[in-house]
């Protein structure tokens, strides 16, 4: 039970890492979506728009990195325990059971989840589709 518990610590301590990215990357998108308010409520010139676009790109690749790398924890952890030779208790092996992981993975820029990748393009169409729609400064 040794090797399991040194298992479960380390993961945890990721997993709060990824969470507390998620909650940056929340208030990342706070903002973004804010200055895609303003700008349609008092407007933009292009330079703006731009400047908004490239920022709203990074954002939204970090968002999909931070999903992705959960994923890949979430799926390492269960092949781990799995490889433990330990018996596990029936939550833990159910969890092991219901990811289903067959090899490590390392984590890219899209998620592997569609419903993740769904969510981060419609954000990505939210940021910048926004932002272009804006209307020119008032003066």
């Amino acid at each position: 039970m040794e090797q399991i518990a040194v298992l479960n610590e380390t993961y945890v301590s990721i997993l709060g890492v990824n969470g507390l990215f998620l909650i940056a990357n929340f208030i990342l998108l706070w903002m973004m979506f804010r200055g895609v308010t303003n700008a349609n409520l008092h407007g933009a010139n292009t330079f703006g728009k731009v400047l908004h676009s490239v920022i709203s790109l990074c954002v939204v690749a970090f968002i999909s990195g931070t999903f992705s790398n959960v994923a890949s924890t979430l799926n390492n952890w269960a092949l781990a325990v799995s490889e433990s030779g330990e018996e596990l208790t029936g939550g833990l092996q159910q969890f092991v059971d219901g990811m289903g992981a067959t090899q490590y993975t390392t984590e890219g820029l899209l998620p592997g989840d569609p419903v993740s990748i769904v969510f981060v393009l419609a954000i990505l169409v939210g940021l910048i589709g926004g932002m272009w729609m804006a209307p020119a400064p008032k003066d």
